[in-house]
């Protein structure tokens, strides 16, 4: 039996914006324990609770927004509840990003089917954010709207990967049952 192997290509993103260009490449860090994001797969047990963050070069008067997000949700060949909203943190302060307040809790990855990258994008605030809601739902959430609404400025998004159970397996079935209840839920 001969085994092809494909090349895994593993990606970050990481962008930085010339309105702040002290928050560059490795600045802004994602990290779950000691593993810090930086486009690879990781494992749901890995990212069921919420990371630490940090921006080292951070001004300790700057202010920031962190969303967390699913463009791939439910599936990769099938985005149709794009881009589902996993966290929104606001007014956190300095380089350890402390201080702020979950506008939206963090929920883990739980992707239903397929191979998701989740991105963590940190933006500057121009004004507080104490007074934003939470969005009505989770689901079609659009990070780059919510952004303009609230005056934010990208200034780094971080990505990495989580793989749902395969596809006809009683997990994978599981997974798409717990999923339907979670937009039924939204919806209310």
């Amino acid at each position: 039996v001969m085994v092809t192997m494909r090349p895994v290509i593993l990606s970050i993103a990481i962008v930085c914006l010339a309105a702040a260009p002290a928050l560059c490449l490795d600045d802004f860090q994602v990290m779950y324990g000691t593993t810090k994001c930086d486009g690879q797969l990781l494992t749901e047990p890995e990212t069921a609770s919420q990371p630490n963050i940090a921006a080292p070069s951070a001004s300790s008067t700057d202010s920031f927004t962190v969303l967390m997000w699913d463009p791939d949700a439910p599936s990769p060949s099938n985005p149709s509840c794009r881009s589902w909203l996993h966290w929104i943190y606001v007014d956190a302060v300095g380089k350890h990003l402390s201080g702020g307040t979950d506008v939206e809790k963090y929920a883990g990855p739980t992707p239903p089917a397929g191979t998701h990258t989740y991105h963590f994008t940190l933006y500057r605030q121009t004004q507080s954010m104490a007074a934003v809601a939470a969005p009505s739902q989770r689901c079609h959430f659009d990070p780059i709207a919510f952004a303009n609404e609230h005056g934010l400025q990208q200034v780094a998004d971080v990505t990495f990967k989580v793989s749902g159970p395969p596809v006809g397996t009683e997990a994978h079935q599981g997974r798409k049952r717990m999923h339907r209840g979670r937009r039924a839920e939204a919806r209310k």
